[in-house]
């Protein structure tokens, strides 16, 4: 099968831009994807989310190589698969980041990515709730939305903040990101809208798209330095091929699109060859760069008072059942959001112009990625401290030749010791706020670091022993004009052509806050130079 242009993944990024690379019917687009469908209820369903983060079907299950800085742990890392990626089972906040982040990126070589060039890319792609302004778009297909179901513990965090002086905020994605309030999330009448629903799935039945799913990319097809195709493996096994006659498109992530491009022989050359793998093409920053947001939970038990806290206990759930009878019909109730309603920016030290960490706050408390059931059985409240523009870098590289094995992944987070030394101070912050006089009706102990956790030492233990991250790793194929650059800012692969990587892979550097919006924008702002590549007038002024 031949077509004009062939994307491999069908997350966020792969989603949109075979959306709007078939848009006009001048093209033919085939979106490829390894995972199948995704229209499983569980998936629609945003408090269904904790049951995704272990499906195997929906969910690559990805774990890291044994990490040096945190004691050795295999952590694990959760990645979308199927029609939608990662936005299928994510958290569905809507957090574009800092201005400063993107005017950053032009720093550090992307030109054409400042914050004013890319915040049209950010409003094409956005259906906002509140209604359209200079920040919002309310033409596009993706739906973001407030709340539906305020908890009332949620409020007390947001009240014990702005006792300790953090400012109130009604829209982190404003001109003004520091400060406490409600998250906005990416939920349509009630339902998960994940990027096969703005995109894929009202558009499905255009005769110049193809969308083929349980297809697993094995290796990019080649003329001389021109890539023509990708082969896959089907359901069954059977290894095929589609070519592309103008461009191939990798969109798979941050973990497969530089598994992948290895895989067809491009990449550092030295460590290819380990891997019995011909050289095609020395591009040594090839899943380098590798960056992640660090997070610290911290926890407390509480007794119950008036306003909660919730926990997922029998007598606790009783009283939402008829909720969770009528959302298949009503799309409200209690499966209609998360109780991760709210959180903030915040800094570390009170000398930096821009917040460097951020909190998610829950009614509940959590462990283990939410894997640790037990643990809701009984009340409490948790609120994630997160490092968001972290020094430690890791890498992606490879286990074997088998495109089937999973990359070997490593993310060496706390490896610089400016990292430490922040997540160190927040946690030290959070756990004031936490245990500040607004809490004081519901407080019990702290659970996580605990009670005897309290020098910088102890607490720097702790976080080697336990922090995480949440599911936002960036820059393994990044954008730039430097030596370890995979990409130029028009997102095309140096030294190679008709080959382009489109995903959160090609960021350079991390921005303050979630990741998939920025994901969309550089899919958005990617289908514009595609497309003005190929045809003579631009797709978007």
């Amino acid at each position: 099968m031949q077509f004009d242009f062939v994307i491999v993944g069908a997350g966020s990024a792969g989603c949109l831009l075979a959306n709007r690379l078939s848009a006009d019917g001048k093209f033919s687009v085939c979106l490829l994807e390894a995972g199948g469908d995704n229209k499983n209820p569980l998936v629609s369903t945003p408090m269904a989310m904790g049951e995704l983060i272990t499906s195997k079907k929906m969910n690559w299950l990805f774990h890291t190589a044994p990490e040096n800085f945190q004691q050795n742990r295999e952590i694990f890392c959760p990645r979308g698969k199927g029609l939608g990626g990662s936005s299928a089972i994510n958290g569905m906040m809507y957090v574009r980041g800092h201005d400063s982040d993107y005017d950053r990126w032009v720093e550090e070589g992307a030109e054409g990515w400042s914050f004013k060039e890319v915040l049209p890319y950010f409003k094409k792609s956005q259906y906002q709730e509140r209604g359209a302004c200079e920040r919002h778009g309310t033409d596009g297909e993706l739906n973001v939305s407030d709340a539906q179901k305020h908890y009332a513990f949620n409020e007390l965090f947001i009240e014990a903040a702005q006792a300790l002086g953090y400012p109130a905020n009604d829209d982190f994605n404003g001109e003004q990101q520091e400060g406490v309030g409600y998250y906005q999330f990416n939920i349509k009448n009630g339902k998960r809208h994940c990027a096969a629903e703005a995109f894929i799935r009202p558009i499905e039945h255009r005769e110049n798209l193809t969308v083929i799913t349980g297809a697993h990319a094995c290796g990019i097809e080649w003329e001389a330095d021109k890539a023509v195709g990708i082969t896959y493996l089907n359901e069954q096994g059977s290894k095929l091929r589609v070519d592309a006659s103008r461009e191939v498109i990798l969109s798979g992530g941050a973990f497969n699109s530089p598994q992948l491009l290895m895989l067809s022989g491009v990449g550092d050359g030295d460590e290819l060859r380990k891997n019995n793998i011909t050289l095609k093409h020395h591009l040594p920053g090839v899943g380098k760069n590798l960056q992640e947001h660090v997070d610290a939970l911290v926890v407390r038990n509480a007794v119950r008072g008036k306003k909660g806290p919730t926990a997922v206990t029998p007598r606790d759930l009783v009283k939402e059942i008829p909720g969770v009878l009528t959302y298949p019909f009503t799309g409200r109730g209690i499966l209609a959001g998360t109780p991760a309603e709210t959180g903030g920016f915040f800094s570390a030290t009170d000398d930096k112009e821009v917040p460097d960490l951020q909190w998610v706050f829950l009614p509940v408390k959590l462990n283990d990625h939410g894997r640790d059931t037990t643990i809701l059985r009984s009340h409490g409240y948790s609120a994630h401290v997160v490092l968001l523009r972290p020094k430690s870098r890791g890498q992606v590289s490879l286990y074997s030749a088998d495109p089937l094995a999973a990359p070997k992944i490593q993310l060496n987070m706390l490896s610089h010791p400016d990292d430490v030394k922040e997540l160190i101070a927040g946690v030290k912050k959070t756990r004031a706020l936490l245990s500040s006089a607004v809490f004081s009706e519901y407080m019990a102990d702290e659970l996580f670091p605990g009670e005897g956790c309290q020098s910088d030492e102890a607490i720097e233990e702790w976080l080697r022993r336990s922090a995480n991250h949440v599911y936002h790793p960036i820059g393994t194929c990044k954008m730039g004009v430097d030596d370890m650059a995979v990409v130029d800012p028009q997102l095309r692969v140096h030294g190679l052509k008709n080959l382009r990587v489109v995903d959160a892979s090609v960021m350079p550097s991390l921005m303050g806050g979630n990741t998939n919006a920025p994901t969309y924008m550089i899919a958005e702002k990617a289908s514009d130079m595609i497309l003005q590549s190929h045809v003579e007038e631009p797709c978007c002024e």
